[in-house]
């Protein structure tokens, strides 16, 4: 089975696009979001100038009227410009004008000069009880007898002027106001107004950078993982493909490997007989021929056992470590004829399934059988399992001869070449083949004066 694919930690240019863009976007709704909230702040304090100038003068209205008992101030000359005088002594006042009820100018005080009469909008307002200010340019030409700050603004406020609790307005004042300190509160509650917006805005797009990384790396995740499920539907599709394409292949098989086995025994038989009549003069053919007769009748029991298991089921799991020990197990008496030593190394306590722990039991055995076969009296082969990369699973056959010829390796796992007389050159094919099929490779590692070791390599099992 394939490693799975490692998500990879970097963003798509489409994803990292998409979260930039929402970013701006966040940023952008707080900027208008903190725009409308500065205004509103803005007019709250221009207001509480305003309010604290009305509260002024509807305490000197108190006390005119006191004054004046029951007749009413407005029927009095002069005394809503006196009242607006007194409260003009609030801070930064540079001039003030005053309306009557009806909106006419009733005096003014401070003023040089003509300016217009109030906005329809602004009586209106004024008129109905509500104080209020905003920030104004000076008034163009002399008009002002107290200079204004170089500011360049006033600030303009509106004054319903009413007694405590009254219900109606007796008349309305105008004042304007030095301007410099409105504009440094403002310019104070500004800068703390943006400060905590660019605040805001950084801590919500440190979330929405997280939550997007996080939302990535699990729509990756999930990614991943239907990518592996979707590769082991089609390995399961094509192996079962295969199985229907090969099943009636495989009965063929069967049935010829039957046929084989009678004619082999039959043959072995006739070559033992010949030896035993006393032909000398053949007699190394005839030895040849009993040897690969028997390892012909081996290989063909040994492919009988596994088709066997496979119409049994085959479901079963083996353990890796008994893979060696099985192949050994087949050599065993050979290597003791020639005189050669067996090791086996190495351990590993995964499993195989049944069908291909048999199959490398056949490609081991017959590197080892092949290794034996190289050796002098006295030689060694070892066997080590070993762990592979990606989970694989990974088999030794060294031994310690002279290594292979070079026309040998310059054809390997072909058939027809062989480095032993009398060879046939199969052995390392069908290896080769059965190899394939376990769902693995056959490797030379390497061939020299030292020996020669293969390697077989397993895929891990999903």
């Amino acid at each position: 089975m394939p490693a799975p694919a490692v998500p990879s930690r970097r963003w798509p240019a489409p994803m990292l696009g998409g979260a930039v863009l929402t970013i701006l976007i966040f940023g952008a709704v707080v900027a208008l979001v903190t725009g409308q909230m500065r205004v509103g702040l803005r007019e709250q304090i221009l207001r509480r100038e305003a309010d604290a100038l009305a509260a002024v003068a509807a305490l000197q209205l108190d006390t005119r009227a006191a004054e004046y008992g029951a007749l009413p101030l407005a029927e009095v000359p002069g005394a809503l410009l006196v009242t607006v005088l007194q409260a003009a002594r609030y801070r930064g006042v540079v001039a003030v004008r005053v309306f009557d009820g009806r909106g006419n100018l009733n005096a003014s005080d401070g003023i040089i000069g003509e300016l217009p009469p109030p906005a329809p909008d602004d009586w209106r307002r004024v008129a109905a009880g509500e104080a209020f200010a905003r920030l104004s340019p000076v008034p163009a030409g002399d008009v002002l007898l107290v200079p204004a700050a170089d500011a360049g603004v006033v600030l303009e406020a509106w004054v319903p002027l009413r007694r405590t609790g009254a219900a109606g307005v007796a008349g309305a004042a105008q004042f304007w106001l030095e301007g410099d300190a409105a504009l440094r509160e403002l310019g104070v509650h500004d800068r703390r107004l943006w400060v905590l917006a660019l605040a805001g805005w950084g801590a919500g797009s440190l979330v929405i950078a997280l939550g997007l990384a996080w939302a990535f790396r699990r729509l990756t995740l999930v990614n991943a993982q239907l990518r592996a499920r979707s590769a082991d539907l089609e390995r399961a599709n094509r192996e079962l493909i295969l199985t229907a394409k090969t099943s009636a292949l495989g009965t063929v098989t069967a049935h010829l490997i039957h046929e084989l086995k009678n004619p082999l025994a039959g043959l072995e038989l006739f070559v033992a007989g010949q030896a035993d009549a006393g032909r000398v003069e053949a007699g190394e053919e005839l030895a040849e021929a009993s040897a690969l007769t028997r390892r012909l009748r081996t290989m063909v029991n040994d492919v009988v056992a596994v088709l066997r298991d496979e119409q049994s089921g085959g479901a079963f799991l083996l353990p890796v470590e008994e893979v060696p020990a099985l192949a050994l197990a087949k050599v065993r008496e050979e290597a003791r004829l020639r005189g050669v030593a067996l090791e086996a190394t190495g351990a590993d306590a995964r499993e195989l399934a049944g069908r291909r722990a048999n199959l490398a039991v056949l490609v081991l055995r017959n590197l080892l059988q092949n290794a034996i076969e190289a050796q002098p009296a006295g030689g060694w082969v070892r066997i080590e399992t070993v762990g592979g990369p990606r989970g694989e699973v990974a088999f030794r056959v060294r031994d310690g001869g002279a290594g292979l010829p070079d026309a040998v390796r310059a054809r390997l796992f072909q058939p027809c070449v062989s480095g032993k007389p009398g060879g046939s050159g199969l052995g390392l094919a069908l290896s080769h083949q059965l190899a394939l099929q376990a769902g693995g490779r056959l490797e030379l590692e390497h061939s020299d004066a030292s020996g020669t070791c293969f390697r077989l390599v397993l895929a891990g099992e999903a």
